[in-house]
Parts: structure tokens; sequence; C-alpha cells
């Protein structure tokens, strides 16, 4: 049977430590195969972290309320404390999918600090990698990016871990139907106005050239792997040769032009991190026109990215705040 092939400790066991574990179920296949994995390994473990049960109704869809109903009532039959939890006011016209997102993350952040849950568990699996980094691949992603989602993160200021990862939807799916649920079915989950659904939908015609889901992830680790070293030497060129400026910081021209393209990319995206206070890195076909005219040896006019300016005089890069900006440099640049 699919649910007892799974290793539920290696799973779940690095979370053994968390003061409360937070499960995301929106009442799908894939999050409730999540709430079944999670309170097996519940039953299965001594002094295992308390779990709580978190079911958004974004008041979307009419449905939305029963299908929260439902994943309180089966997260009573499994004996964890669930919460219902609303997304109340009006909707945005525009740009609906990413503010759900936000206001899921807050709702379901605000009801684990009331629970005392530090760790918020969600059901992306093997067949949601692949789509990320299919997606993430047509959006010109770097590295970075291609390293697809990742087991622990900071998602709205709250720890998210993917245990998930590695297992398929199929899986997934399986192991409901073994324990005789009736999974809802979100209409979005098929709609192709959806980029993730567009990809979502090719995968069969991929699979068959040999591009399956876990290629791609496998792909994924290896992104990740190649990135996490060019980092590592990034990380190093900036403590080694980055010089405090009253506004930024500065680092010599002929050092950065003698780094490999790729770590130079990494370098500049970083200095732009610390001065600038950006996140993402969404102008990454900027930062490597940047390399490219450094390593030319080209002066650099001043060029305004990622809230920071950027220039040079073939002799010193320096990377200084936009004036307004208050951005504090990192304690750890030029160290």
């Amino acid at each position: 049977m699919p649910g007892r092939l799974i290793d539920l400790a290696s799973l779940f066991g690095p979370l053994g430590e968390a003061k409360g574990i937070g499960l995301a179920v929106s009442g799908g296949a894939d999050s409730l195969a999540l709430m079944l994995l999670a309170a097996r390994w519940r039953d299965a473990t001594l002094a295992a972290p308390p779990l709580f049960v978190y079911s958004v109704d974004h008041g979307l869809r009419a449905e939305a309320a029963g299908e929260v109903a439902f994943v309180l009532a089966e997260a009573a039959k499994l004996g964890l404390p669930a919460r219902a939890l609303r997304w109340e006011g009006e909707k945005p016209v525009t740009g609906v999918s990413e503010a759900a997102r936000s206001a899921r993350y807050r709702l379901i952040g605000d009801a684990m600090r009331r629970d005392g849950a530090d760790v918020l568990v969600t059901a992306h699996h093997l067949d949601d990698q692949a789509e990320t980094v299919l997606m993430r691949l047509a959006h010109g992603s770097g590295l970075a990016g291609l390293r697809g989602m990742a087991a622990l993160a900071e998602v709205e200021g709250v720890t998210v871990a993917r245990p998930l990862l590695g297992i398929s939807r199929a899986e997934l799916a399986a192991l409901v139907v073994e324990a005789g649920l009736s999974p809802v079915a979100d209409p979005s989950n098929a709609d192709p106005h959806y980029e993730r659904i567009r990809w979502r939908q090719a995968m069969p015609q991929l699979a068959a050239l040999g591009l399956d889901a876990g290629r791609l992830a496998l792909f994924a680790a290896r992104a990740g792997e190649a990135h996490e070293a060019i980092a590592q030497i990034a990380e190093a060129t900036i403590a080694r040769h980055a010089q405090p400026l009253a506004d930024g910081l500065s680092l010599p021209a002929n050092e950065l032009a003698g780094l490999p393209r790729a770590v130079l990319v990494e370098v500049l995206g970083r200095l732009l991190e610390q001065v600038g206070g950006a996140g993402k890195r969404r102008q990454l076909a900027q930062i490597e026109l940047l390399a490219l005219r450094l390593q030319d040896g080209a002066a650099l006019k001043r060029t305004s990215l990622h809230r920071s300016m950027v220039e040079s005089d073939g002799v010193t890069l320096s990377v200084r705040r936009e004036p307004g900006r208050s951005r504090r440099v990192s304690p750890s640049a030029g160290n």
C-alpha cells in the first residue's frame, strides 16, 4: 500500500524539535494525505510536538466554507485540533492569487502564534516541484531559482517545511483513496488560465520524452548544489574585499573582473541585497550585463538597481543606497 511505503520518520523526524507544528490543509488530496501522514507519525512517535490543522476560506468560492468544515471534521476524527480561518474584507480586482496567498500565510501565521506552533508544514510534493522548476526555467531564472522550492523556507514571515517534495501526487492520491476519503475538488486546479496548470497539463508529454517529475527534481537538486558552491565563493569574496562606505560598499574592480562569470553575478546580487535590502533578484539580466561590462574592464555609469546605485570608474566598484532609502548595510559585509 502506498501509505505503508512512506518512511514517516524521515519525513517528519527533522521537525521533532518544533514547539508545535501547523498543517495547512485545504481538503484537496495532497493536503489530506499530509494530514493523514502527520497523524500517523504523531501516533508512532514518543513526545511528538503538538499538531494543529489550519484550513482557510478565502471567501472567493461559495463551496469553500463547506470544504473547510469537511477538513475540520476529518481532523477531529484523527484527534487533531483544527481552526477554520477566513479572509475577510474586499478582494482585489487583479492579482487575486498573490493576494490570497499573502492573506493565507498571514491568517495561518497569526493562528500559529496563538497556538504556540513555530513551523507550518505544507503538502507541496514532487510534481509541484517539477512544475515550479519548469515555470522558473521559462521565466529565465538563474541557479537560485532553478533550485525549486526549498524543504525549509521563510514565507511571508512564517517558517514553512515541505517534507513531501520527494513524493508524487499519485502516491498521495492513492493514500487518500486507501483511507476512504473523498477529497474536495478546487476548479482552479484544472483552469488553464493559470500558468502552473498549463505546465501540469504538459507534463505527460514531457514525461514521455524522458523529462518526468523525478528528472526535474533531480535537476533542481543539482542546481541547488551548484548554487551553494558559487554562493560560498561569492560570500568569501565579499568578506575579503568589500570596504564599507557611508551609504554602501566598494570593491576593487580588478578583483571582480577576474572572477568566473557565475560567481561575479552572485557577488553583485549579494551586494545589491546587502545595500539596497531588496529581496528577490528580479533583474537578473541587468546584473548579468553589469558583470559582463565589469569583466570587459569598462567603466560603469551610475545605474539604479534593486534600490541601489551602482557605478565603477574601472578601478573601484561602488554600490550605494538610493537617496532617501534607510536600509542599513549588513554588518558582516567588509569584515
